[in-house]
């Protein structure tokens, strides 16, 4: 299965490579977790939920700094390479037009219960100027196909998240064969071309076998998760036959529910360093869990802070992933007069920047024809606060 990276020069290939092996192999679940999803059917929901919350706090204790969702190795390591460089690296900048940085919103919905929220929490996106993706349960709850037609005439995307939630879609290659014959059905169904695996559950290479453009199940770092790690880049990447995108801000099930966090200090401080790097800041949230009126306004205020940011590029999940796959078959030339262009499907709207370290961090900069007047430095910063609703 190959991997391709933002970054094309070996050092920061080799870096990304090495990153999603390590989290290749800790992506494996422990026998507790195995034996607890064999007999999760048999424990009520209230029991299970503080279960997961007491067992997730207490095994995540020595991780649980204020910097835990900052992926520092993983940059670190990705700084080191590119200081080894003799020059500024050009590359395909991340985003169409050079933008600061990437914004998509993703939506697993668990239950029955979180299905009848997703109106209410589309509409606040809406009010925003916003568009998400929601990632439903094929074989769990009754999926209404009027929500799902009008979500998706409003401008939502649908994607299918899992088989049935019961944490044993990787019980083995068989299991997951089997169910990937049911989950490529519903894709079809739904016209979804995205996938996420419930509580993150992972294997990449077994994933190859769903007929979708991109998958969503990985996170650049989250030790708060069943199968805890990270694959450590901040932007999406090719992952054999579809793009991967991975989340990169905290879920609101570990913010609200696990670390009972009183507002969205976690998801700020990620935005920035995201902004910084030119990353993609996406964002996993459950109208399960965003389901009263002072989460529900939590999620609301984190938005407005978001589109605050100048530059930045709203996307559903599958216009990211396009996008990427675009870029990655797209090349840099030189012209006589040693001007660089883009050749490829990302001609029209790629930009090519430079990679560079600027104090340590790891900054991309459009070469030309980008303002960049209101570019933040490397450390988190707060911003304004006008809400500037973006286009996707």
């Amino acid at each position: 299965m190959e991997i391709r990276f933002l970054i094309a020069r070996t050092g920061a290939q080799q870096v990304a490579e090495d990153f999603v092996a390590r989290d290749a192999r800790g992506a494996i679940l422990s026998s507790w977790y195995r034996a607890y999803y064999l007999l999760r059917p048999l424990i009520p929901g209230f029991v299970r939920r503080r279960l997961q919350s007491r067992l997730l706090k207490q095994k995540t204790s020595d991780d649980r700094g204020d910097d835990w969702y900052f992926p520092g190795d993983f940059l670190d390591s990705l700084v080191a390479s590119v200081k080894d460089a003799e020059d500024a690296l050009p590359i395909i900048h991340p985003w169409p037009g050079g933008a600061r940085f990437g914004l998509v919103l993703t939506h697993d919905v668990e239950t029955a219960a979180g299905l009848r929220e997703v109106d209410q929490l589309a509409r606040v996106e809406e009010r925003l100027g916003l568009r998400s993706s929601w990632n439903l349960v094929p074989h769990k709850y009754p999926i209404d196909m009027g929500l799902v037609r009008d979500l998706q005439a409003r401008g939502f995307e649908i994607g299918i998240h899992g088989y049935n939630h019961d944490g044993r879609l990787y019980a083995s290659r068989r299991t997951f064969e089997r169910r990937a014959a049911y989950i490529n059905a519903a894709l079809e169904r739904y016209g979804a071309v995205g996938f996420r695996s419930p509580m993150v559950h992972r294997n990449l290479e077994w994933l190859q076998l769903l007929n979708v453009e991109y998958d969503a199940s990985c996170f650049d770092v989250d030790p708060f998760q069943a199968m805890p790690g990270g694959v450590g880049g901040i932007w999406p990447f090719i992952c054999g036959k579809f793009v991967e995108l991975p989340y990169t801000l905290p879920q609101d099930h570990t913010l609200l529910i696990v670390l009972g966090a009183d507002g969205p200090r976690a998801w700020e401080r990620k935005l920035q360093y995201l902004v910084a790097r030119s990353g993609m800041a996406l964002m996993l949230t459950h109208p399960d869990y965003l389901n009263t009126p002072r989460r529900l306004d939590l999620y609301r205020k984190f938005l407005e802070r978001a589109l605050a940011e100048e530059g930045g590029w709203h996307a559903l999940p599958r216009e990211a992933a396009r996008w990427w796959r675009q870029r990655d078959d797209s090349s840099i030339v030189q012209d006589a007069q040693s001007q660089f262009a883009i050749e490829g499907p990302a001609g029209a709207q790629g930009v090519v920047a430079k990679v560079m370290v600027d104090q340590e961090c790891l900054r991309i900069e459009p070469l030309m024809g980008v303002d960049r007047s209101a570019a933040t430095g490397c450390e988190p910063a707060p911003g304004r606060l006008a809400a500037r609703p973006s286009k996707a």
